[in-house]
């Protein structure tokens, strides 16, 4: 008699949105292109508890906070209104940092993912570095945590090399349509999706899934070559104030 198939660790899934005010000309279809990634989520019914922050310069806002993926409410247009500067590296960073102290209180281990989504560069941190997150986010995919990058319509590679993400966890779409938005989110759902059903190791995207977001950024960085180290300091200006907890 075959042995029954081990059910999947829970995995820990966060989102982090950008709700700066250049995102006002993409808020709909990042609303919607939202919403198809979390419909996707719950499709795979996989074993997930999941977190949405929303961050800009004045604020990050938990709009969920450790809840089944199942039981999360779609996010509407009321909830998301884009204002103020884009501080990517404060955000990361209170966002990883949130994430482990969630897995000190639940104690067994977890799986986990994180998702970091922009349309714009650092322009507003103030409390972090690159180099502070760059270790941080490969100390924590040593500990095998899943990173992934969403770049709209940005050169996601070169971003995501100062932050420590590797390339082949990055994707820059199109922002310009929003099928490729929607395809980009779907695309990162599904491959979260793998990861904690345990189907697959890691979150990393396909050729086919760039080829499918527009990535016009990609260009050579799946050749063999080796990825972009980080260069240069953080932009600083004003802090963001909130701290937050999942």
């Amino acid at each position: 008699m075959a042995k029954p198939k081990t059910p999947s660790a829970e995995t820990l899934v966060t989102f982090l949105l950008d709700r700066s005010g250049s995102m006002a000309m993409i808020k709909d279809d990042t609303v919607g292109a939202f919403n198809t990634y979390l419909e996707t989520l719950q499709k795979e019914g996989a074993p997930i508890t999941f977190s949405l922050l929303q961050f800009d310069s004045v604020s990050i806002d938990t709009l969920c906070k450790n809840q089944p993926v199942a039981a999360v409410a779609a996010l509407t247009l009321e909830a998301f209104q884009p204002r103020g500067s884009t501080p990517l590296i404060d955000a990361c960073v209170k966002t990883i940092k949130a994430v482990e102290e969630a897995l000190a209180k639940r104690g067994a281990k977890r799986k986990v993912v994180i998702c970091f989504q922009t349309d714009g560069q650092e322009n507003a941190s103030t409390g972090h570095t690159w180099n502070e997150l760059n270790a941080l986010i490969k100390a924590k995919s040593a500990e095998g945590w899943q990173f992934n990058f969403m770049g709209a319509g940005i050169d996601a590679y070169t971003t995501g090399a100062l932050m420590g993400v590797r390339a082949a966890s990055t994707l820059s779409y199109d922002h310009r349509s929003e099928a490729s938005t929607r395809a980009a989110f779907a695309a990162t759902a599904v491959n979260t999706a793998s990861f904690a059903s345990s189907r697959s190791n890691t979150t990393e995207y396909v050729g086919a899934q760039r080829d499918s977001v527009g990535d016009r950024f990609a260009g050579d960085r799946f050749s063999g070559k080796s990825e972009d180290e980080p260069k240069g300091p953080p932009v600083q200006s004003q802090s963001l104030i909130d701290d937050i907890s999942l």
